[in-house]
């Protein structure tokens, strides 16, 4: 009975020691994924990037629009009575008057809205007349206030440099197949640092596609609000409200008519047409005016639409690279680690 247990208590302490011999030898071998390069690898990630936006490319269409002073008078034009002819009223009068000759008065009263076509307002006399208003302080600010078509968006935007390429290891130890459990271990855990910078790398190039996706969006859009600001009925409707404005003033100042004094009538009526003219002159000009087509405005934007996605792609490539450089080093550490202990043997 004594032989027996002492037989098995022999081999109790053969099993333990066996056993603890493994465990040693297997905790030397993990070591390398237990120490704070291990932690290090666990914990990096993937710079974030601050991804550019495209710019908004675009045609901002011009406009004309009835001064301030203009839109004054035509009001007081409505008020007039016996006993009350508006301050602005008898000024606007006054200085036309000043201004102006019977002459040039005459030939611009000779002018309905109907008539006020191309072919009259290009006429030498009405130029003539149109210039010499343009010039004159005290008719200036009567007339229509123009602002010119311009694209917006055509600011230089920042460029990145060139993309620094990861670092990669040479140890012939990090090779495939590699069997050697410590340094096994230590590629395991660079491989599942590497998938997380990848999807990290994933999901921001995702991004970019959707902005630019959006942009392409954006960019047919404008095209098309182009396309129509940029039509002769766009330019026609333009016309028509100039016109109604004309006549709505020359409506007020019909009803006025009996209250004013000698004289007044024909001086506002010329300063109505005068506005009207050149309300059409200018709208002829923004017409005609050439900043480029709506599908070369288009091609730019596209253009710089592209430039934006390379950069920030750019960006993101640079930044997976800095961190995938780091968890080479990292990996490369760790396996020298493995060298030093004995590769875990």
């Amino acid at each position: 009975m004594k032989t027996r247990t002492l037989r098995l208590l022999t081999l109790l302490t053969f099993f333990t020691f066996f056993f603890y011999e493994c465990k040693d030898k297997e905790a030397d071998s993990l070591a390398p994924a237990n120490t704070e390069l291990s932690g290090e690898l666990d914990k990096l990630e993937l710079a974030p990037t601050t991804l550019q936006e495209s710019p908004d490319v675009k045609l901002v269409p011009g406009k004309v629009e009835t001064s301030v002073k203009s839109q004054n008078l035509n009001s007081s034009l409505s008020t007039v009575t016996a006993g009350n002819i508006p301050a602005n009223v008898s000024q606007a009068a006054a200085e036309v008057s000043s201004s102006l000759t019977d002459a040039e008065i005459k030939a611009l009263n000779q002018v309905t809205p109907a008539q006020a076509t191309k072919t009259v307002i290009n006429s030498d006399q009405v130029r003539s007349i149109l210039n010499k208003a343009a010039a004159d302080a005290k008719l200036q600010g009567y007339l229509s206030l123009f602002t010119a078509a311009k694209v917006a968006g055509l600011l230089e935007g920042g460029r990145t440099g060139g993309v620094t390429a990861g670092t990669s290891s040479n140890n012939p130890a990090v090779e495939a197949g590699n069997t050697d459990d410590c340094i096994a271990r230590a590629n395991e855990k660079f491989e599942k640092t590497k998938e997380r910078l990848d999807d990290s790398k994933a999901k921001e190039l995702d991004k970019i596609n959707d902005a630019y996706n959006k942009d392409l969006e954006r960019i047919q859009r404008n095209l098309e609000q182009c396309t129509g600001e940029n039509s002769a009925a766009h330019f026609e409707a333009l016309r028509q409200v100039g016109i109604k404005i004309a006549n709505e003033a020359l409506a007020a100042l019909e009803k006025s008519k009996p209250f004013l004094k000698p004289g007044q009538y024909e001086q506002l009526k010329a300063l109505i047409n005068v506005q009207l003219l050149d309300y059409l002159a200018k709208v002829n000009q923004l017409e005609a005016a050439k900043t480029g087509t709506c599908a070369e405005i288009a091609a730019i934007a596209k253009a710089r639409a592209e430039e934006t996605k390379n950069s920030n792609t750019a960006r993101v490539e640079a930044n997976y690279n800095d961190a995938l450089a780091k968890a080479v080093e990292l990996r490369d550490k760790m396996i020298q680690n493995c060298h030093n202990q004995g590769s875990g043997k």
